[in-house]
């Protein structure tokens, strides 16, 4: 892996970690918002990593050229969680260690706000482990057992936070983030494949990175969506469903 940045500027930053294989209507929206949001925002970085994508994929791969996205192309689809793995393990050090690190999956729409929330609420709210944003519920809503009401944490800032607790189930992992210093706690390797499920084994390179790091971190830190964002799930499990809001349709446009 070859870097296009100086992975010295991560350190104490926000760093957002994406993979892209296929589904090219979702990732053009995806990384159009995403370059959006870095515009705004100069302490965000990002790895964007090329997992072997479709031939379409990897056009818009090509494309990216910014200063603060380090671009990784690799030979074969390694999947989500090899992928990170492998780079945090290889790049991220006491010397590069951001202060906020940001999952996100290349189907995943959010405004700029609601961004800067779920960062400002990582870092600010120790108990929690794990923030991920709230989901539209569209056909394509990955949110699971919110049977209970939110509740107003505050954090270090002052600030209050509206959190909705999940019932025994992990943070959906499509746009969820958490500190740099879990990350360092884990060793460098974000979604340990000791703390895999399973049901995951066969199908490691499209699923379980959010089953990963629940089990890693349970009992040590809450988790929870901050129930004042929304984040907008773009396509079904199966492929069947591709919704993209109508807010965003001008993301497709070349």
């Amino acid at each position: 892996m070859t870097a296009t940045i100086d992975r010295r500027l991560f350190k104490d930053k926000t760093l957002i970690f994406c993979v892209l294989h296929y589904n090219v209507e979702c990732v053009q929206v995806t990384l159009k918002n995403i370059l959006g949001i870095l515009e705004q925002n100069p302490d965000v970085y990002m790895v964007l990593i090329d997992s072997k994508s479709e031939p379409k994929v990897k056009a818009l791969f090509d494309q990216i050229n910014h200063p603060r996205i380090d671009k990784i192309s690799l030979p074969i689809n390694f999947g989500y969680n090899s992928s990170v793995n492998f780079y945090c393990r290889d790049f991220i050090n006491t010397e590069t260690l951001p202060e906020v690190i940001i999952r996100l999956d290349a189907d995943i729409l959010f405004s700029n706000d609601d961004f800067q929330t779920l960062v400002d609420a990582i870092k600010h709210i120790p108990d929690y482990g794990v923030l991920g944003m709230s989901w539209a519920d569209n056909a394509c809503n990955p949110e699971r057992n919110t049977i209970f009401k939110p509740k107003t944490v505050t954090g270090t800032n002052h600030k209050n936070y509206h959190i909705k607790r999940p019932f025994l189930t992990p943070i959906a992992g499509g746009i969820m983030g958490f500190r740099g210093a879990i990350l360092a706690e884990l060793n460098f390797e974000p979604f340990p494949p000791k703390y895999l499920p399973k049901k995951f084994l066969k199908t490691i390179p499209v699923g379980g990175a959010d089953s990963a790091l629940y089990n890693a971190l349970k009992g040590r830190y809450k988790m929870g969506y901050l129930s004042d964002t929304t984040a907008y799930h773009l396509k079904s499990r199966d492929n069947k469903i591709i919704d993209i809001p109508k807010d965003y349709q001008h993301l497709l446009d070349t």
